[in-house]
Order: C-alpha cells, then structure tokens, then sequence
C-alpha cells in the first residue's frame, strides 16, 4: 500500500472548494412562496455534498438598473452581482416561465452581461472563460425548450462551458402547495435523476477546468470587432 506524503495530503485538504453563483429570477419577493426558488433550493443541498459552496442572488431583492454597461450610475447594484458572478466558478441561471419565456428579470441579467461579450470580442479573451453554467426552469406551462436554447446560446457566445444534460426543468401545476409539499414533489422521478445528472456533470466539469483552464490561444480573433457585435468573428 502506499504511504501517503503528509505535506501531499494536507495540500489536498487545503483545496479551495468549488463555488457557484444563483441568479434566481423569480419575480416574487423572499415574502412569497416561489416554485423556482424551492427547486433553487434543493439543488443548492445537493452542491453543498459535492463540496460546492453556493450564494443565490435574489435578483427581485436588487436595484438592477436597465442597460448594456457594467455600471449604469448612481444605485446600480448590478456591479456587485457582477463582481461575484466574476468570481464563481458555476453559474446557474434560474428562472420562471412567463408566457413560454424566461422572466424580465433574466433577460435584465442577459442584456446587463452583454459588456462581456464585447469584451471578449475585443480582447478575444472572455471574463467568463472557464466557468460552467448550468439552467434552473420551472413553469406550469410548456416553454423550457425555447428559454434554454435562448439563454445556452448567450452562455456559449460568452465563452461559458455547457456539460452535457446541464439543465434542471420542472413543468406542471403545483397551484396550492407550500414549500414542504414543493420539495417532494420536485425531489420525485423525474426531477431527481434530472438533479443527479445535471450537478454530477456540473462538478466534474468545474473541477476538470480548474485544474486544465481553456489556452488563452483558442480565444483568439482576427481583425478589428466593433463594440456591441454579436457572436465570435473568426
């Protein structure tokens, strides 16, 4: 057998543990019984004993301010959300659905992210680079697949990293229940496989980039990218 070095296995302990970040853009206040946030919930006790330190940000709870820039003034409390979001090495997008769409609050958090993507544009290097991200969706009304092509597509051209079967969806009428019947009902087939899967690959993935980060070459572009274009120019 061999001996484990002591120097070896404290380094090991010494690890800083995986963090995720939670835009949870339900539209209700921490007041208000939220499906999105109860299934948020559970799956944040899941990362915990994967060794996952996890923050949700409560979007509705925060002065977002509308606008493309990093810092749109005085109030604008997007930049701290920002400054963590930076620091995570998982983002989890979640959100209601709202007429087969994500909610306003989501698409504030898209259009506020979109100083990323011109910075990448213009650097060819993404602040976002080697981080995963994963989808939280829930709705009693069909729509899941719209809203995460939508937002998977922004992810991706924002150098994010998609791991397969990333996302968590639970569609259905749960009118009437509170939080503790909400927790069993989404803790059932198929929502506990979808859980399993999902935060499984997750870590794997978060973990595998940490220690093996994207080359730098691969973000490269050619040519002159004006602020506010689409998508990588090769």
């Amino acid at each position: 057998m061999k001996k484990i070095n002591q120097e070896e296995s404290s380094s090991k302990n010494t690890i800083k543990p995986l963090s995720a970040i939670v835009l949870l853009a339900t539209l209700k206040t921490k007041n208000e019984l939220s499906h999105t946030a109860v299934l948020v919930k559970l799956l944040t006790e899941k990362l915990g004993r994967l060794n996952v330190k996890s923050e949700i940000i409560r979007l509705i709870d925060y002065d977002i301010k509308p606008g493309i820039k990093e810092n749109m003034g005085k109030g604008d409390e997007w930049p701290k959300i920002l400054k963590k979001i930076i620091a995570a090495d998982i983002i989890i997008f979640a959100t209601p659905i709202w007429w087969g769409l994500h909610s306003s609050l989501m698409q504030r958090v898209v259009e506020r992210m979109d100083s990323l993507n011109d910075s990448l544009l213009e650097t060819g290097t993404s602040p976002l680079a080697n981080k995963v991200a994963s989808l939280v969706i829930t709705g009693a009304e069909d729509g899941a697949q719209h809203i995460t092509g939508n937002l998977l597509s922004f992810i991706t051209y924002n150098g994010m990293t998609i791991p397969p079967g990333n996302s968590v969806s639970w569609l259905g009428d749960a009118e009437g229940k509170n939080e503790e019947q909400l927790t069993k009902l989404f803790s059932k087939e198929p929502t506990k496989s979808m859980i399993e899967v999902a935060w499984d690959n997750i870590v794997h993935m978060a973990s595998f980039l940490r220690e093996q980060p994207y080359p730098r070459a691969i973000w490269g572009i050619r040519g002159s990218i004006k602020s506010g274009t689409v998508g990588i120019k090769n």
